[in-house]
């Protein structure tokens, strides 16, 4: 895999769900470590909880992803990203209406066959806190 590869990825989060399902393997783990969230093998769980990112309710927000860096080799690697969110309602609970922000994170693939058999995912929570005018800890300046 490569960073186009992986841009593809996550282009396939805006209205191409089913594509997106296609490559992931029957047999798989998924976690998002910021949200608690770990799915093992169930892809209709899968599927639901990309649903959160599709960008077809226009009352909705609407969320873009973009591949920064990629370092990998052919049994898989790690993706750097941004992820732009227009939040047209509140996020996960949080009070975001109204607001863009734009978050950095890193996803772990690990692939047989071209197909994703692991993924797990980190991102910068604290800084998207502060985007939006939480409390979070502070920023260290060197």
């Amino acid at each position: 895999m490569n960073l186009e590869w992986e841009q593809d990825w996550l282009d396939q989060f805006d209205n191409q769900l089913e594509r997106l399902m296609t490559i992931y393997t029957d047999e798989f783990e998924y976690e998002d470590m910021n949200l608690g969230v770990q799915i093992i093998n169930d892809k209709p769980a899968l599927e639901q909880l990309f649903r959160t990112f599709e960008n077809k309710d226009p009352n909705a927000s609407k969320h873009y992803f973009d591949a920064t860096r990629y370092h990998a080799d052919e049994g898989g690697g790690t993706l750097e990203w941004t992820w732009k969110i227009e939040h047209v309602s509140d996020f996960l609970g949080l009070p975001t209406t109204g607001k863009t922000t734009l978050v950095r994170g890193m996803t772990n693939h690990k692939f047989r066959e071209n197909k994703i058999i692991l993924e797990r995912s980190l991102w910068d929570t604290a800084s998207l806190l502060r985007q939006i005018g939480l409390t979070a800890p502070d920023e260290l300046e060197f």
